[in-house]
This record gives C-alpha cells, structure tokens and sequence, in this order.
C-alpha cells in the first residue's frame, strides 16, 4: 500500500510539469529588406501579435538595408496549424505577409497538408513571399518574403 500511495503522489506531482505536444509545424521565416533604407517589424493585428509571440528568437523592430534575419514560428494551439502574419514598413511603403498551413482530413484518416503564402503592398512597395522548403513527412517549411 505504502509503494502504491507512493506511485499516486509521484504521478500528481510530475503530471503539473507535463506539457502536451499540440504545437503547429514550424515555418522558418527568412526576412530580407532589398531596399536602400531601413525596415521597421510593425505588427499591428492581433494574428501579428500572435504571431510576435510565437517567434524564436522574436524579430528584430529594424533590419538595415540590403540585410536580413531568420526566425522560426511555430503555433502553440494544433498540430495541425501554423501561420506566420508579418507586417514590414519602409517609410510609407507596408507590406504584409501571411503564411498559413492546415492539414484537412483524408482518406482513410491521413491527413492532406496545405501551405498557403500571399504578400499584400501598399504605398509603392514590392513584397514578395515564397517558399523555400516543405516536408512532407513532419510539414515545417520555409518562406523567404522580401521588401523594397
């Protein structure tokens, strides 16, 4: 009895310490500002927020010209969900970028991925987004979104 009151109490203590795995795939992020001047990171929404939050290491509030930086998001809510929604300006140019992955249910119970990027400008800027890399078997990918 005494082993068995043992068990029970180890069990309660470690399971407070136990997370569950329900994070999203990663998308690694690659950011570069072609411009002549320097990008401000402005999120502004709360999917942008979320997504701030979401980031490891979190980027960076400026990125010179002619540099870059990565970083990865990955979605704390499903496992079958992630996004990444960025907001860049140079001066009165925005450009705001969304990638998102979902998987939707198949046949026979598989699932089916789904990755999806568009670029939004506004105020003269180029923004484009594209992805770099997929995989297929634990469905991170990668995007590489630029700015001028």
């Amino acid at each position: 009895m005494k082993i068995y009151t043992s068990l029970i109490a180890f069990f309660a203590l470690t399971a407070l310490h136990i997370n569950p795995a329900v994070a999203g795939p990663p998308v690694t992020v690659t950011f570069k500002n072609l411009g002549t001047q320097t990008a401000t990171y402005t999120p502004t929404t709360s999917n942008e927020f979320i997504t701030k939050t979401n980031a490891e290491p979190t980027p960076k509030t400026t990125i010179n010209a002619n540099s870059s930086e990565t970083y990865t998001v990955q979605s704390q809510t499903s496992p079958d969900y992630n996004h990444a929604n960025l907001r860049y300006k140079i001066g009165a140019k925005s450009c705001v970028y969304l990638s998102t992955f979902v998987t939707i249910p198949g046949p026979g119970g598989s699932k089916i991925p789904k990755w999806n990027n568009t670029a939004t400008p506004s105020g003269g800027a180029t923004c484009t987004i594209r992805a770099t890399r997929t995989n297929p078997s634990t469905f991170a990918w990668s995007v590489e979104i630029t700015m001028k």
